[in-house]
């Protein structure tokens, strides 16, 4: 893999525990220098019995963060990111991506050779090369019109904000305010987007095809919807309007 020093692969999980194990091997698989840590949202399938097989076959390479609570998937992340940041391993690379294969590992690769000229990268959905598919016609809709909508209120020059699948420079997350984060869910991606940007880091994209997961999705409620695009209004009055030079 083409970025120097340990990559660690955060990934997010609730009732994962068919797909948990296939997925830790073919992470490992994508080159020595990569951990993953499992952030599991107390699944009650036996997902983190899954993981801890993985741990006791490859110690050291895989860890699992219990969380009592289902505080969703973007506290997951977050609560992982600050335990790998301190870390005496120093992960120079920290990716997050879900469980289900809906995005899959074989794209690690891609990434970690984008941000050889990058701080930060987002797996799109919506550049040359990249897609979607199983998603019927109105997710990819809403999906479309909430990244341009992102795109026009808070300025960040990305097409995909809200993808989940995505990798940071070591920099880009000891910078990162995460006690500031308003927004919840899988939206505090573009949060996090938008605070990287605002610091001055270079931002890119490589293509991605996501296929939607074959279970029922979380449904968002209208409330969330609300608060999560009023949020994303606020974003450049909460923390400039520009990027700082760096």
């Amino acid at each position: 893999l083409s970025v120097a020093g340990r990559v660690l692969v955060v990934v997010p999980t609730y009732n994962e525990r068919e797909n948990v194990h296939p997925l830790l091997k073919e992470l490992l698989a994508q080159g020595q220098n990569v951990d993953v840590w499992v952030a599991d949202d107390g699944s009650p399938d036996g997902t983190a019995e899954a993981v801890r097989e993985v741990v006791a076959e490859h110690p050291g390479r895989v860890d699992l963060l219990l969380r009592q609570e289902k505080g969703g998937r973007g506290a997951a992340v977050i609560a992982a990111f600050r335990k790998g940041l301190a870390d005496p391993k120093a992960y120079a690379v920290f990716l997050e991506m879900d469980a289900d294969f809906s995005h899959h590992p074989r794209e690690l690769p891609k990434f970690l050779a984008k941000l050889e000229t990058c701080d930060m990268v987002v797996g799109s959905r919506y550049v040359e090369g990249g897609g979607s598919s199983e998603w019927g016609f109105w997710r990819p809709l809403l999906s479309f019109l909430a990244n341009k909508y992102i795109a026009l209120v808070a300025g960040v020059p990305i097409r995909d904000t809200t993808s989940g699948f995505r990798a940071y420079r070591r920099a880009v997350l000891e910078e990162t305010e995460f006690d500031r984060i308003r927004i919840r869910g899988y939206v505090v991606h573009g949060e996090m987007a938008y605070q990287a940007w605002v610091h001055g880091f270079r931002l890119g994209e490589v293509p991605i095809h996501f296929k939607n997961r074959a279970r029922a999705a979380s449904k968002l409620s209208g409330e969330e919807i609300y608060t999560a695009l009023l949020n994303f209004a606020l974003l450049r009055f909460r923390y400039g309007f520009r990027p700082r030079k760096r």
